[in-house]
């Protein structure tokens, strides 16, 4: 189930539109002549969080053998 989750996380992160973080700078000018990119900041901190928490349930689901029963 954590895995699954983790996928869906992933797909939502690559969803989150980043044209004002990364492309159309030009548009996130204000009228006072300097640059709010506000938007792109959240989208682009959204995008990182949600990367992260994917992996970490993707990575939290996989089952490891236990090293009892190698015997070392």
């Amino acid at each position: 189930m954590k895995k699954i989750i983790g996928l869906v996380l992933w797909l939502l992160a690559f969803l989150i539109p980043f044209r004002f973080a990364i492309l159309d700078t030009d548009e996130v000018v204000v009228e006072s002549g300097r640059a709010d990119n506000t938007i792109g900041l959240i989208s682009f901190v959204a995008m990182i969080t949600l990367l992260f928490i994917g992996y970490w349930l993707v990575d939290s689901s996989a089952k490891t053998p236990s090293a009892e029963g190698h015997g070392h």
